[in-house]
């Protein structure tokens, strides 16, 4: 078994040192091309499932937390929008908050940035009004302990939401339902070739292409947060399920 591969009784992958080195290896290489990726192989559309994480958040959200915040796309939307008063980014993987000092993060006056892995943050408890992830949670190694690390730093009331690339879930409706065929292929095919081509990177945008077969279903972790208190859990699918956000109230 891949060290990517989840054990399905825990969500835990099969080596979860060897996985965290793999996942911040992979994204320390590709962080200079990281945005242009985003952009070119979702043809835009990350933008707007960005703004749809920002519009959820509640107006005059005093501390925000953006976790695995790469180069701090999510973040620097919610300041854009008026929806977030402070903004604090975390990433365990330095040369990604570097990447993205050219749009204000870690710099003077911009958003300050924290090296830190979202398993284990430095903050204290209670002290965000909300988090939110952007395409991170899926490399965690331990879901379960990135979930309540979300819960214990936040308020009581306080939203956590994280917009990912959710595993497929046969048979699903509504907001859950997953992708097409043919945007299955252009993520299992044409997004490794363009990532080999054009990032520079064929085995990264291969795994990141797999890891959605390897993460859980928008309901599996909608389950995950009710079973770790949280409350008003929703989900919202994006553009024909290629992504989905998946949220909560901490209790």
């Amino acid at each position: 078994m891949s060290i990517h591969g989840r054990k399905d009784e825990d969500w835990t992958v099969t080596d979860p040192a060897a996985h965290d080195r793999a996942v911040r290896t992979m994204f320390s290489r590709i962080s200079g091309v990281y945005d242009f990726m985003n952009h070119f192989l979702s043809f835009n559309r990350d933008k707007a499932w960005r703004r749809d994480v920002v519009r959820r958040l509640d107006d005059g959200t005093a501390v925000l937390l953006d976790l695995c915040a790469g180069t701090g796309d999510l973040g620097l939307e919610a300041l854009r929008a008026g929806k977030a008063e402070t903004v604090i980014a975390s990433d365990f993987c330095p040369e990604m908050l570097r990447a993205g000092s050219g749009k204000g993060l870690a710099r003077p006056g911009g958003v300050p940035a924290v090296g830190a892995d979202a398993q284990r943050l430095p903050f204290g408890s209670r002290s965000a009004d909300a988090a939110v992830v952007g395409f991170g949670v899926r490399n965690l190694a331990d879901l379960r302990r990135g979930v309540e690390e979300a819960r214990r730093v936040l308020r009581p009331g306080g939203m956590y939401m994280v917009l990912d690339f959710y595993r497929p879930e046969p048979g699903a409706r509504g907001q859950a339902r997953g992708v097409p065929g043919f945007v299955r292929w252009y993520l299992d095919t044409i997004v490794p070739l363009l990532g080999r081509i054009f990032g520079g990177s064929g085995s990264a945008y291969t795994y990141l292409a797999a890891s959605m077969g390897r993460f859980v279903t928008p309901n599996q972790y909608a389950d995950l947060l009710r079973a770790s208190g949280f409350t008003d859990v929703f989900i919202a699918r994006q553009t024909f399920g290629i992504a989905h956000v998946v949220g909560g109230r901490a209790p």
